[in-house]
């Protein structure tokens, strides 16, 4: 039984080893989302291990509105079920790390009345960094041998701030 049990495992091991792809791309990004309610922008690395199965490394940061700015980092997994030799959809799942900062002074700020002047929250901020896991799904475009355009839409389930993030990419491959 211990015989079987180590020719399986070693079996599996270098099946998975010669399933490896090893491709590598890099690439950008452009997001909305929902509870932010404003538009981001960010950068990606992806690095495939199988044909089907890809890691990708993100970040954005999506632009202040009202006062309130916030960045996420992303490592998703992708598995990737080809529709035609170009097309490909694909399910996703990670984790998320965010940050959202809000800048008191830019919502009330200073001001003056009747001759005196009223420091409401002395330019003061506030963030709060939380983590998080990811779910969504994606497609994506050969549009040529190296460079690939994306849509993706994804959950981010993060405790008091889950928002909706959809998103368009474009990424070269090495």
């Amino acid at each position: 039984m211990k015989k079987f049990l180590t020719v399986a495992i070693f079996v599996m091991l270098c099946v998975n080893t010669f399933a490896q792809k090893g491709d590598v791309a890099v690439g950008a990004n452009f997001s909305y989302g929902t509870e932010i309610k404003n538009i981001g922008f960010g950068v990606k690395g992806q690095y495939n291990f199988t044909n089907a199965l890809r890691a990708e490394l993100s970040g954005d940061y999506f632009l202040k509105k009202d006062g309130l700015s916030m960045w996420d980092v992303n490592l998703n997994l992708h598995y990737l079920f080809p529709i035609s030799e170009k097309l490909k959809v694909y399910p996703l799942a990670g984790v998320t790390f965010t940050n959202w900062k809000y800048d008191f002074s830019s919502i009330c700020g200073d001001y003056y009345y009747d001759d005196y002047y009223y420091d409401d929250y002395d330019d003061s901020d506030d963030s709060v960094s939380k983590f998080g896991a990811n779910l969504g799904g994606g497609i994506q475009y050969n549009l040529t041998r190296n460079l690939v355009i994306n849509a993706e839409v994804k959950y981010q389930l993060i405790n008091s701030f889950d928002q909706l993030v959809v998103g368009v990419g474009l990424a070269y491959k090495f």
